[in-house]
């Protein structure tokens, strides 16, 4: 699940109250209100812990389509399905900005989310509550991807009273720099890794580098493309090529995959959800190894506390073949056997 990717408009006058008339639920450890620059945001009404179930939210309704084919009259005819209650709170979202929404499409493109549905068709939902959670490269909160309409939002870090809730829009924002990440956004992130200063620098080098080890180990940049022989964010050939043929070394898939999340920690964006999501195929490589001494290196390095310390001990590996390379190797294709 990810957010349409959508653009925020200034609030000329914190004096609106249309959001007033929102239905927060009553557990809810939130409260909307103005947030400078961003129109209306959700702010924290209590101390909200790491990994706390923030809110989940069904969609005032949900449109089966690809966000690339949805229509104004798609959203017109689904807006008249709504009970009088539920079209009143849709055109409160006209109020969200300086500028009132000129078009359902766009308060829809501004306000959803694409989920995955047990469906195959690609489905989009309206969320009135989520869409007030601004953006930050650095969040305090996520929202994983679902296979239901709903969706939750859970705290990856201690959020104190009056902090405002927000989240990144888009996940591939953890390998790109701010000038990327502000093309795409459409406007301007004040997080400190946005903000000009020496945080800001380490955190486009962190960022870049972690693009680059994301390609070594998958094989692919993060449009799922490989990019050919143009200049790119591998340089070296042998290696590139080794990448895009799953051909990197054991020992040196490892690092790379354990420096990324290195990188990862070291920015701030290390979470349970991140880790979740990228820890079993560490493990899933830490058991390919057959050298029984690289494979000890391999469990010690699991064992540390950081992800700096995993890295650290997993170093020691560099440039070390293990015997499952030469067995994937000498199933390959001579023209694919090309060592690192």
């Amino acid at each position: 699940m990810s957010p349409i990717r959508r653009s925020r408009l200034g609030l000329k006058s914190l004096t609106c109250i249309a959001y007033h008339g929102f239905e927060i639920p009553s557990n809810a450890p939130f409260e909307l209100k103005p947030s400078p620059g961003k129109g209306w945001g959700a702010f924290a009404t209590q101390p909200i812990r790491k990994g706390f179930l923030i809110l989940t939210e069904k969609p005032v309704f949900v449109i089966k389509k690809p966000h690339e084919e949805i229509t104004e009259g798609d959203i017109r005819s689904a807006f008249a399905r709504l009970t009088p209650g539920q079209k009143k709170q849709f055109l409160c979202l006209r109020d969200n900005g300086s500028t009132p929404f000129t078009s359902m499409e766009s308060a829809l493109s501004e306000n959803s989310f694409a989920t995955s549905s047990s469906m195959a068709s690609p489905v989009h939902g309206l969320y009135l509550l989520h869409s007030r959670f601004n953006h930050s490269c650095l969040p305090n909160c996520e929202i994983p991807e679902t296979k239901t309409e709903a969706v939750r939002s859970f705290a990856t870090r201690d959020i104190n009273i009056g902090e405002e809730i927000r989240f990144c829009y888009e996940p591939t924002f953890q390998c790109r720099t701010v000038y990327e990440r502000h093309e795409a956004l459409r406007f301007v992130c004040d997080c400190n890794a946005c903000l000009p200063g020496s945080f800001q620098r380490a955190s486009n080098m962190r960022r870049r580098l972690t693009r680059g080890l994301q390609y070594l180990t998958i094989g692919h940049d993060l449009d799922g493309q490989n990019h050919g022989t143009s200049p790119a964010i591998i340089f070296d050939a042998r290696l590139k090529a080794a990448a895009e043929n799953l051909e990197i070394p054991l020992s040196a898939r490892l690092i790379y995959n354990l420096l990324a999340m290195a990188l990862q920690e070291e920015e701030g964006l290390m979470n349970d959800l991140l880790i979740a999501r990228f820890k079993p195929s560490i493990l899933a490589t830490v058991s390919l190894f057959s050298t029984a001494r690289y494979a000890r290196i391999a469990r010690l390095a699991m064992t540390q506390e950081t992800w700096v310390d995993k890295f650290s001990i997993a170093s020691r590996l560099w440039g070390l073949a293990d015997r499952a390379d030469v067995l994937f190797s000498s199933n390959l294709p001579r023209s694919r056997q090309l060592s690192v």
